[in-house]
């Protein structure tokens, strides 16, 4: 019973919070004059405030699929799009129906998420750290994301579900987990197989933990042959996301022009987001098992290598290893800190996304 109020308690009141919030915001502030898009993309006030920037290329692929016509949505890769049709045709293929079954999946995905993480902390810590895991990525700024028409949530579930699994010795689930988290987010989610191994080794199980190590890269090969094959170009994903600025960089390049008002919006939010993360990273190789250590560090590295940060505080979220050492290490009146002050800036982005403001 407390491990069920340890999740589903922080769960339900982050997610009212951040639909009242965006609800709010949309209610008594005006609406942009411009957008990137249309700017109210549903007349259903929930989805309207849930679907904003990346939120419109996942739709499109929902309803269009992927085509060298557009190549531009060539970057995001296919499972939540997948699952936003497969979920929205059969009421009726609308917009609306696709917009309402990928907040579903988002919010139902953040629960599994959730549920994953407390389990895979209670593999090592008492359950109080757990509750604090998960309360701590309720909070984080940019928590937002994990609520609305991205893909963060689903990752996140599938990411740390595999890494638990793999954990327990489940080697069939570990991979196939892996394989689906390598379809939600690009690269990233091929990162799996290297805590899979990591667990493979500790454990002994060499042949069946390599073999489900292997799922995951070999996911990410077969969608960049499918995406050549439906493209033409060999390198789809690459020329995406060329087209939106993203290129492989050393992390330094990526501070080269912080501070230019061109190119950051929030500098200091993407500065203290990305040392608080680095040094939990840090911590982890001395508070975490090698496996989930390792992946963290390669997943924080691939978020500050493409040249820009202009999206990191988002794809810190899916760094979830740094939320199971900042539940070790912030206890007490730093734990209560770290939370007042999350959720008081998550409240600020959280009414700035709903208001087309680019947050992460």
């Amino acid at each position: 019973m407390s491990a069920l109020r340890g999740v589903l308690a922080p769960y339900a009141l982050t997610r009212i919070l951040t639909a009242v919030v965006a609800l709010a915001a949309a209610a008594l502030f005006p609406s942009p004059t411009i957008c990137p898009d249309v700017c109210h993309p549903s007349t259903n006030p929930l989805l309207d405030v849930a679907t904003r920037w990346d939120s419109g290329a996942y739709l499109a692929l929902a309803r269009d699929g992927y085509s060298a016509a557009v190549p531009a949505n060539n970057a995001y890769f296919p499972l939540f799009p997948f699952l936003m049709r497969a979920l929205g045709a059969p009421f009726g293929g609308s917009d609306d129906a696709y917009l309402a079954a990928a907040v579903v999946v988002s919010n139902v995905a953040l629960l599994v998420a959730v549920a994953y993480l407390f389990a895979l902390v209670a593999l090592d810590r008492e359950g109080a750290t757990g509750s604090r895991a998960v309360l701590y990525l309720l909070v984080f700024p940019t928590s937002v994301f994990l609520a609305v028409v991205y893909p963060e949530s689903l990752f996140l579930a599938l990411a740390v579900g595999s890494v638990y699994h793999a954990r327990r010795g489940d080697w069939l689930l570990a991979g196939a987990l892996g394989g689906l988290a390598a379809l939600t987010r690009p690269f990233v989610g091929a990162a799996l197989c290297l805590p899979i191994a990591i667990e493979a080794l500790r454990q002994s199980h060499v042949r069946a933990g390599l073999a489900s190590a292997a799922v995951a890269p070999a996911a990410l090969v077969a969608w960049l042959l499918a995406l050549w094959r439906i493209t033409g170009d060999p390198r789809a994903v690459l020329t995406a996301e060329e087209s939106w600025g993203v290129r492989p960089a050393f992390p330094t390049q990526a501070f080269a022009d912080l501070f230019d008002p061109r190119v950051y919006g929030f500098p200091f939010l993407v500065l203290f987001s990305t040392i608080f993360v680095a040094v939990l990273v840090a911590l982890s190789w001395r508070t975490l098992r090698p496996s989930l250590a390792a992946y963290g560090t390669i997943v924080f590295l691939v978020s500050v290598s493409t040249g820009s940060l202009t999206s990191a505080p988002r794809y810190y979220l899916t760094v979830f290893p740094a939320f199971m050492v900042l539940a070790i290490v912030a206890q007490g009146w730093v734990g209560r800190a770290y939370v007042a002050v999350g959720a008081a800036v998550g409240v600020i982005l959280t009414a700035m996304f709903a208001l087309w403001y680019w947050v992460a």
